[in-house]
Formats: C-alpha cells, structure tokens, sequence
C-alpha cells in the first residue's frame, strides 16, 4: 500500500484555519497529509479554486494525474474563473480538438500548431502534463488524406496514404518531441460489434503488407510516432470498453497481435465515457482482460482519457435524493477502482473530458447534463467531497 500524502498548497491563512479545525497540533513537512477534521474544515470553501479548497490533482498525487481536456481560450485570461480552476485542479492537460488532424492539417501542405505550442507553453508554466488527442481519426481527419490528388476525384493508393501517414505522424511528433508527453497515436479503430472499424483508412490500406490481418495502417502510425519521438508514451484509444466484453476482447487481440509484431504500442486509452448506473463489476473484468497485455510488454499501461458520467438516462429531478446517491456511489466506486490498478502500477493519469458541468459535449440545446464533480458555478458537488476522501489515510 502506498503511503497516501497530500502536498501543502494552501495559503497561510488557510493553513491556520485548517489547524484549527484540528483537535492535534499538525507538523508541517514537505507533504502534508490532511486529517478528516481538516477535509471538514475546507468545506467552507464555496468555490473550486478558492485558496482554502482542497484539489484534485493533490490529493491523488501518490495515486495518477488527475487532468482535464480544455480549450484555447479556457487559459487565455489568467483572471478567469476557468484559469483559476484548472491551474488549481488539474496537472494535465488535452486539448478537445485543437491537436486533431482537421484543425493541425488542414491541407496536405500547411500545418497548424500555433494553438497546440500555447497548449504546451502553458503546461510548462504550470508544470503539467500534456497529451496529444489524435493522431489518427476517422472523425474530424480532412478528405485531402484519402484522395490522389489530395482533393477530390481518384482515392489515393494504399502506399500513397501509408505514406502520408507516416509524413503527418512524423511532422507533428518531431515538431512536439519532449514537449507532449503521451499520444493518442490512434482512436477509435475498433468496431462497436467487434473487429476493425471499416474507415477510410481501413479501406484503402487494408493488409498492406500481406501477413494476413489488416492492422497496417495503425502499426504505420505507430512505428512513425515512436521513431519521431522515443520517449512519448504511446497510446491506442477507444470507447465503450467500460461496458462491452466484445470490444474490449477485440481490443485486447489486436494489441496482442501488434506487440508480438514489434509494434511500439505502450498502453490503452479507456475514454471512460460511462453512465451514472455503469457497473463497476463489467469495468473491473474488462480491465483485468486488458491488463494481461502486459504478459507481452511488462511495462504496458493502461490510461482514463476522457472521464466523464453520462446522466441523460435520468429522467427525474438531478438534485432528488436517490439520484445523487446513486451518482456519489458511482464515482466513489470508479475512483476506488482505479486506484486499485493504479497502487498495482497500471494507471497513473485520469483526464476528465471537461472542466465543470457547464463545459461538457453531453449537453444539448435541447437538455442540460451534469457528468462532472464540480458544478456549473466552478462549486463542489457532494461527489467531489466522496471522491476526495478516497485519499485520505
């Protein structure tokens, strides 16, 4: 068992309403670990970035990075209440679709990084970590990539887009070598029901180089990525496999095949999209199915990289009593979970796809969704409260 510690980064006053709140007289060191009186205390924090809150990424130091995808104007006004928050919350940082190929290679001549180099400037000041999401995508990929002329008419041939896929991989690592820390080098390439998904990747490239399984494509993103950069972790990523025993078996056997071909993959990204009443039980053996690829790479990972609880499947009051409980347990259970994995030296970064209920994809025009543990108003939800006391001694 790790010794679970928390890092002093409260003011002083802060500091000396904490120790008042505690019946001992505390001892300051290096790390500080808090005491249950003191969580108390910090509960007359209002908002999630006063000085006196607690914080995400601090108390789970000893355990993974706790991040959070943003945006290019989240970190543009140091005042806002959205910088306030993610520099106090979070050590890690994604962007949602700055680093995707659309918005970084628009054309097959003419490359986009100046929102990405601030993403890294502004990790750097804070001291974070940086991921880069995605690579490689069916989704959000511009047509340029699959036709000859790179823009419309004949498809390109499969060794013209294996080459092109190896120019933009390269390209964009080596330009972010040292600086991005993990890529999601490829998402998205399993099919809900099983198997590879059938994108347009698939369907040019398929068995490239005739050993009789249609993974090309993907090992060329990989075996780019790892020549550009040697340090980055790099990482496959995908979704429902929180819940579906067929994709994540199909998952498990491509990566298989892959690492015993030499393909330089170094984990699985869960995206972790899950729902209020997701069953922790299924996550727990599709995690223990996925971590047996480290029979194969002893130093393979596994990563949460876009954490967030889908609510839309309830349809009564979100402030009703059963629902909150329900919705406290699941967090509790998940972030209990995952700390398990994480004290076995599988997990050791957790991104949340947003930053509040208010900056989440799972609202609509037409409804509200609430996935996260802080609120629309930067306030702590009564799960973060839950959440927070898993740390604790």
């Amino acid at each position: 068992m790790k010794k679970r510690t928390l890092k002093v980064f409260a003011l002083l006053a802060a500091v000396t309403l904490l120790f008042t709140a505690c019946s001992a007289e505390p001892i300051l060191t290096e790390n500080y670990r808090y005491t249950e009186a003191e969580l108390k205390s910090m509960q007359l924090a209002e908002y999630v970035y006063d000085d006196n809150a607690p914080s995400l990424c601090d108390a789970f130091a000893d355990y993974f990075k706790v991040g959070a995808c943003i945006n290019p104007w989240t970190f543009s006004d140091t005042s806002s209440d959205e910088y306030k928050l993610i520099t106090k919350q979070f050590n890690a940082y994604v962007y949602e679709n700055s680093t995707k190929p659309d918005a970084m290679h628009p054309s097959e001549d003419r490359y986009n990084f100046a929102d990405t180099d601030k993403l890294v400037e502004f990790a750097e000041s804070q001291g974070a970590l940086v991921r880069g999401h995605t690579l490689i995508w069916h989704s959000q990929v511009p047509d340029w990539f699959f036709y000859a002329s790179g823009n419309s008419g004949e498809p390109a041939t499969a060794e013209q887009l294996m080459k092109r896929i190896d120019e933009h991989v390269t390209t964009i690592v080596t330009h972010y070598k040292g600086k991005i820390d993990t890529w999601d080098v490829v998402n998205e390439v399993i099919n809900d029901g099983g198997g590879l998904r059938f994108s347009d990747w698939l369907k040019i490239v398929g068995d490239y180089d005739g050993d009789g399984d249609k993974y090309d494509y993907i090992e060329q993103a990989f075996i780019s990525a790892r020549a550009a950069d040697p340090d980055a972790r790099l990482i496959i990523n995908d979704y429902n496999m929180e819940w579906s025993e067929q994709k994540t078996i199909s998952m498990y056997l491509a990566v298989k095949k892959m690492l015993e071909d030499g393909v330089p993959i170094d984990g699985v990204g869960l995206q972790m999209h899950i729902g209020y009443d997701t069953n922790i039980d299924t996550l727990r053996s599709n995690l223990e199915k996925l971590a047996k690829l480290r029979e194969i790479n002893p130093d393979f990972v596994l990563e949460v990289t876009e954490l967030d609880m889908n609510c839309n499947g309830w349809d009564g009051d979100p402030n009703d009593k059963e629902f909150i409980e329900k919705f406290n347990q699941t967090y509790s259970d998940l972030f209990a979970l995952l700390m398990e994995y994480s004290e076995m030296g599988f997990i050791d970064t957790i991104m949340f796809w947003g930053i509040n209920d208010a900056n989440s994809w799972l609202n609509s025009s037409e409804r509200d969704n609430y996935p996260f543990l802080i609120d629309r108003e930067n306030k702590f939800k009564s799960a973060y409260w839950d959440v927070i006391s898993l740390a604790l001694d």
